[in-house]
Parts: structure tokens; C-alpha cells; sequence
């Protein structure tokens, strides 16, 4: 199962730094609420999420907000 080192950070919110599945990262995207809708970037065209990156909503505004993530490995579900 593929984990992801990631950080959410918003005006006025601690930083929230966690390692998760990409289900349980939109999980908490989800409770959050966050301004905007989601991060168009975080996933391709092929619904493969990218091994890392940045997603910046609304950079400099009111409601910005921003995800950081990086991919720490795949590892295969035992049959």
C-alpha cells in the first residue's frame, strides 16, 4: 500500500503533518473544508497520484491554503 509524507497548512490552523494512504489524505481534505475545491494537481489524468509536489489555493488571498506531499513508498499488498 503506497503512503504519503504530507503537510496541510492554512492561515489561523497549526500545520497538520501526517503519513497516510491517499484515501485517508482526501479523508481529512474532506473534514477540513477547506476554501476552494480539490487540488486539481494532486492527481493525473489517469487517476495515478504524483510521486510529490506542491498544490497553492487562492496564494496570497484570503483563503489560502496549501498541501505539500511526498510519496515514501509502494508497497505491495500481500495476496
Amino acid at each position: 500500500m503506497t503512503h504519503y509524507a504530507w503537510t496541510i497548512k492554512a492561515p489561523g490552523r497549526q500545520d497538520i503533518r501526517k503519513v497516510t494512504t491517499f484515501a485517508e489524505l482526501c479523508d481529512v481534505l474532506r473534514v477540513l473544508d477547506l476554501p476552494g475545491i480539490a487540488p486539481p494537481e494532486f492527481v493525473t489524468i489517469d487517476m495515478e497520484v504524483s510521486d510529490h509536489g506542491t498544490y497553492h489555493h487562492d496564494e496570497g488571498g484570503g483563503d489560502e491554503w496549501s498541501l505539500t506531499w511526498t510519496k515514501i513508498d509502494d508497497t505491495p499488498i500481500a495476496d
